[in-house]
Order: structure tokens, then sequence, then C-alpha cells
């Protein structure tokens, strides 16, 4: 086992918040758009000038999705509203819903509440209000089973988990729905100000969708339901550039002792400080690694800069899982690592003393992340010690995220983040995630992350790295090796997370 008592060597905050302030500074890097690319080259730069890294690409092709104008969400979309007595209201939006039907659509604007289906018959011509989905995620579901739980949220037990976790299944699912409902639009109402959510990016699916659909305010919110139940009209307009392109995952090898390879990822697209600051750690590990002399590397480290979070139906740490998977039998692979958003500060809704809806408010402390660790118990205890060890703030580690199914592999099928698709291959893994109001919401900007927190989470990630690297390749995997076999004798496997890439027709 490495030495994990040279924190001082390791890569400074100051270094961190200057690779942090490229990535968020940039603005939205929707995925293969010129900003996204842009930021890869960057990364690609940086690896190119560590000694001993040998940097490769794996190009491949998508339909990207680029809003109008200048890749700017809260300017590419439009809702007018005609009132009865014959005015034009020009409603101020959050944004267009990314993946929206590029079209100008208008029709009779209904309020459906979340509880009612989206159907032919409510919805068929008609402009469609309907809320943000409400939290749906208890601390308690994180809580059961957990390997470790820092005091913090010990103390959220039988709260909700008020962040917009999970949010893009039901809006990705009433997207879907409108469109078959053959609607004219849908507008999605959060309630929140419309400047803290400005340009919030949901869902990331990366499914076309054959209507124009745009994000509104708290305010607007009340302004739009007085206006449907005096049977105003709505006309939403998206505008946005769909066209064939490609982008890529940038792979960086640094050669161990043995050719065994331990990966650690993070993706590249984004549109916040915090969504994706992961590519900064990863390159931080890169860098600390590639300044050990080869034989203080067990095992060979592959550092992985993916693309298509942000258009999942194209998900790059899908497309490199499946790789990974089809080689580990020859055991070339031992471990894999994800990590992202990361340094999060915690910032609450909170009840608006000014007007409808709540706000968000920074409480000056920490925003809790979980860290999901396979079935594997040296990894497990690996994980549990480097928490200690580094005093990361509010953590949960579990043994994955959501409810365990029985009769598949693996037992729990997502780790929340891209993670998930590490774990859903069946290669050994452990991952970093949090989902805060800031992860979508660029307003922000760089006080949503505390990059010394984020260094102490790297550096706990380092020590899991150390402290197994050197240990034999079952020992790691531990029960992912019987999950494998499972599935080879044609167990279930936990059910594919991406959607298709086009809806349109």
């Amino acid at each position: 086992m490495g030495s994990t008592n040279d924190d001082d060597t390791f890569v400074d905050a100051s270094t961190l918040q200057s690779w942090c302030d490229r990535l968020g500074g940039a603005g939205l890097r929707s995925t293969g758009s010129e900003a996204h690319e842009a930021t890869i080259a960057w990364l690609e730069q940086e690896l190119l000038a560590i000694a001993g890294l040998e940097v490769r690409s794996d190009v491949y092709e998508l339909l990207r999705w680029r809003p109008e104008p200048d890749g700017d969400l809260e300017r590419a979309g439009a809702l007018r509203v005609r009132t009865a007595d014959g005015r034009a209201i020009d409603v101020p939006l959050v944004g267009a819903v990314p993946y929206a039907l590029s079209t100008t659509q208008e029709g009779d604007l209904v309020h459906l509440p979340r509880d009612t289906p989206i159907a032919r018959d409510n919805a068929e011509g008609r402009v469609v209000l309907r809320d943000f989905p409400a939290p749906s995620l208890t601390y308690d579901v994180l809580l059961a089973g957990a390997l470790h739980v820092s005091d913090e949220c010990a103390a959220r037990a039988g709260e909700v988990y008020d962040r917009p976790a999970f949010a893009d299944r039901p809006i990705h699912a009433d997207l879907v729905a409108a469109g078959e409902a053959g609607a004219a639009g849908i507008v999605f109402a959060l309630d929140l100000p419309r400047a803290q959510v400005a340009g919030f990016f949901e869902p990331h699916s990366g499914t076309h969708f054959d209507l124009p659909a745009v994000y509104v305010g708290a305010d607007e919110r009340e302004l739009l339901l007085a206006s449907a139940a005096d049977g105003a009209r709505a006309q939403v307009s998206v505008n946005a550039v769909v066209e064939p392109g490609t982008t890529r995952n940038v792979i960086a090898t640094l050669p161990g002792l043995s050719p065994e390879r331990i990966v650690i990822a993070s993706h590249t697209d984004g549109n916040t400080w915090v969504q994706e600051n992961g590519a900064a750690g990863v390159l931080a590990l890169a860098r600390w690694y590639a300044a050990l002399p080869v034989e203080d590397r067990p095992r060979t480290l592959e550092f992985a800069f993916t693309s298509g979070h942000l258009h999942m139906s194209r998900e790059g740490t899908h497309r490199y899982a499946e790789q990974l998977d089809a080689e580990f039998d020859q055991g070339t692979v031992a471990l894999t690592i994800a990590i992202e958003h990361l340094g999060v500060v915690e910032v609450d809704p909170v009840p608006r003393p000014d007007g409808p809806g709540r706000e968000l408010q920074m409480t000056g402390g920490e925003e809790m992340f979980v860290w999901p660790v396979g079935p594997s118990e040296l990894l497990r205890a690996a994980v549990v010690e480097a928490v200690a060890r580094h005093g990361v703030g509010p953590v949960i580690v579990v043994p994955g995220v959501g409810t365990p199914v029985d009769g598949q592999v693996p037992l729990f099928g997502s780790f929340g983040g891209v993670g998930t698709h590490f774990h859903r291959h069946l290669l050994p893994t452990t991952a970093i995630i949090s989902c805060p109001w800031t992860l979508w919401s660029p307003s922000f900007g760089a006080a949503a992350i505390d990059v010394e927190r984020m260094r102490r989470q790297i550096l706990a990630v380092r020590d899991v790295v150390r402290s197994v690297e050197d240990a034999p390749l079952g020992a790691i995997a531990g029960d992912y090796l019987a999950d494998r076999a499972a599935r080879a004798a044609g167990k279930s496997v936990a059910p594919d997370p991406l959607h298709p890439e086009d809806l349109r027709t």
C-alpha cells in the first residue's frame, strides 16, 4: 500500500480554483458544442503537458441541440400569453427546456396538476402548465443500509431531501406524454425566483422532444395560473440548432508495474461551477500520480474525461463502460471510480419573504454528498477510512442509490450519476455524487463551491486508490465477480438508464 501522508505534495486549492474557474466560467458546455469542445481541448492540453501520460481520444457521433442565440438557454425560449380581452403579455422565462423542439406553437393554456396524467383528452392542441416535480427522495432512503453516516446527515432522518434529485425523470416523462397527446407546448413552473434558476438545464436525457417547452419562475407561475383560469391562450417558442455532430472521450493512461488498470473518471460537459468540476479532480489526481516513480504505481492508472452526460442518450461513460466490461475478463481492469460535483456549499430552499414560492439561500454549511460503493468489503472499508481521515463534511456512504431489487444484478441499479454506468456493467466501482440546487442553476457562479473542501474530497479518493492498489484483483472486485457469473448464467441486469435520442416525427 502506498503512503497516504504526503498531502502537501498534492495540487493546492488555488490551482483547483483556477481550473474550476476555467470550467465553470465557460458557461453552458452543451454536449458537442464549440464551448464543450474547447473545454475538452483545454483538458487535453493539460494532460499532454504531464510527463508519462499517453493521451488518446474516442470520437463518436450524436445529434446536437444548441440553444440560440449564443448557447444561451434563457434567451432561447419565448412565451406570450393572449388574454381573453385581447391583450398580449410577454412572459419572462427561466429558459428553454433542453432538447425541446425548435418551433413556435400556440394553444389554449391549461393547468394540469402533477397528479393529473397528461393525455390527449386534456392536452391535445393546448399549452400545458405543469409544476416542477416535488422532491421524491427522503434521507431515510439514503440512510437505510448506509455503510457510514456523518453526524450532520444522521440528524436529517425523517426529512425530505429537498433537492432536484431525479426531477429529470418526471420532466422527461411529461415531455414524452405531452408529445404523444398532441400538446402544442408545455411550460414547467418552478417555485423559485426566476433570476436564481435562470438557465436551468434539465432534463439531460439527450432525447430530442417533439414539442416546444420552457421554464418559468414562481412569479410567472402566478400570472399563468390566473391566465389559464380566465381562458387565455399561450404561444411557446424555442430557438435551437439541431444538427449531426461529434464529441469525444479523452483517455489518459499512466503505465504502472501491472497492466491492470485503475480507472478514475468524470465528464466534461456541464453548465455551472458544480456541473461539472469533477474533471478538475481527475486532472489533479493525474498530475499527482504522474509525479510518482513507476515503482510506486503497482497498477496502471487511467484517467477518463468522458462526454455526453448532458446528452445521456449518447452517454460517453456508458460507451466507455461497455469497452471496459468487454475487457474485464481478460484481467485488465481492477477498479473504476467516478467523481462528480465536488466541494459543494449548502444552498437550501426557504420561504420567500417578498413573493410567492420559495427562494434559495446559502446556509454557510457544506452540502451533503453520497459516496456509493459496490459489493466489495475491501473497497468499502477503504472508503470509510478515507472519509474519516480527511474530514470531507456531510456524507453518506451507501451500497447504492435507491432501493435494492432482488432478482437482478447489481442489487442496486443506480449510483446516482455517471458511476452508475460502471456499476451496472459490473465493474468494481465506487463514486462521489451530490445533487444541489446549484448543480443546474448557474446564478451562484463560483460561490457554489469550496475548493478547500473539494481538495479534501479528492485526497480521500486518492487514499482509497492507495489503500487497494496493490491488493489482489479478486479482493478488490469482491461480489462483483459473483454478479458477473450470475449475469453470464442469464440473471437479469438492472435496467439501462438511457433513453432514445430522437422522438421527433
